[in-house]
């Protein structure tokens, strides 16, 4: 389950945007047959409603207008169970149908009081439309004609819906995480950052410890070829860069990293991260993006080998495999593009406090048990 951190809380995605989609148009379909040939006005209430009353708009297909009214009935993540009108209605509505245009109905109250106030203007008819409803939570003898969806009793953010006026621009409609069920969650998680040149055995330990610990694993590369080859949207937007002989984004990069982590859902034992981060500002592009999910790196785990061994390493490899690339010539460049990118980047993971250096020259079982030691701590 996709998570994200608002302040305080954690949330994880209860509605998924393209399921949003496709009942807003549903609804959208019904409303306008019910309301084919009356010109409907419609009265969004904000601030929580402008995301679902915008696209509601887009998909009806008959005449109507729009009008605006601000209500405020909540503080923090509960109900003061008291409604202030901020933002009068100056149409005349004599005549008119009206329909309000809700983003969460629960006890019933706002709207309650709203139908009242406008019957005192003679509309012919007045419905109502909301994204939410709390059916548990309904203490009013109202009508909600025009459901999305109903929820049970959990606080809600995103796609307009807000806690403490943050997180209204999500896609996607979360539900609060106990604290409970997220310490859990992420007491048992372990993100690792494997880190080192080439030819520092980042591969052959990042099996081991994907054997022993149940982790998963995310290779930059890989990722990035498989998008390109599946022709996601994401992998398309990729390989045009690359034939415009351009670098991939940063932000690319982390958008494919995090639909890769998503699909792992919320409480998966942990992720390696291989061959990214490689420069402070996409570390730091990491650490936001597991924030927003309410989790972090444990530890980057650096893989010291001598210069020199490296050399020797990969020169070998380069005669058992036939790789092109590890030329001596070829290999002292990439080395020296490795030490120049990713000091400043073994700094900033010393300041987080994240950095455990590993000596990764001798015997591969000892490397292994001194890794072991790193994720048994964490």
């Amino acid at each position: 389950m996709k998570t994200v951190t608002v302040k305080d809380k954690c949330f994880g995605v209860s509605i998924p945007e393209d399921v949003i989609k496709q009942r807003v148009k549903a609804l959208a379909e019904r409303i306008s047959k019910d309301m084919d040939g009356k010109n409907p006005l419609f009265l969004a209430v904000l601030n929580g409603a402008f995301v679902f009353a915008a696209d509601l708009m887009r998909e009806l297909t008959i005449p109507f207008e729009i009008s605006f009214v601000k209500l405020a009935s909540y503080q923090g993540t509960t109900s003061t169970g008291k409604v202030k009108e901020v933002i009068g209605i100056n149409e005349d509505l004599t005549g008119r149908t009206i329909i309000i245009v809700e983003d969460i109905v629960e006890s019933g109250l706002t709207i309650k009081q709203m139908m009242e106030s406008l019957g005192t203007r003679n509309p012919e008819s007045v419905h109502v439309c909301t994204l939410l409803q709390k059916p548990d939570r309904l203490k009013e003898d109202i009508n909600v004609e025009y459901v999305a969806f109903s929820i049970p009793n959990e606080f809600v953010v995103g796609y307009g819906l807000d806690y403490d006026q943050q997180a209204r621009g999500l896609k996607d409609i979360y539900s609060l995480i106990p604290k409970e069920e997220t310490a859990i969650n992420t007491s048992k998680m372990k993100n690792i950052v494997i880190f080192g040149a080439p030819g520092s055995g980042k591969g052959t330990q990042s099996d081991l410890i994907i054997e022993k610990y149940g982790l998963n694993h995310i290779s930059t590369g890989d990722v990035l070829r498989s998008e390109m080859k599946n022709g996601t949207p994401l992998g398309q937007t990729a390989r045009q860069y690359i034939d415009e002989g351009k670098l991939v984004p940063d932000s690319l990069i982390i958008d494919m990293l995090a639909k890769v982590y998503d699909s792992y859902g919320s409480d998966h034992q942990g992720v390696i991260f291989d061959g990214f981060p490689r420069t402070v500002p996409q570390a730091e592009a990491l650490k936001k993006m597991l924030a927003e999910r309410g989790h972090e790196v444990a530890a980057m785990i650096e893989l010291d080998v001598p210069e020199e061994e490296l050399m020797k390493r990969l020169v070998k490899r380069g005669l058992e495999s036939g790789r092109s690339d590890d030329n001596e010539e070829t290999i002292k460049k990439r080395l020296d593009v490795y030490h120049n990118q990713t000091s400043p980047l073994i700094d900033w993971y010393e300041k987080e406090g994240l950095r455990r250096p590993i000596n990764g020259l001798g015997a591969l079982d000892r490397i292994f048990a001194d890794i072991c030691a790193v994720i048994d701590a964490i």
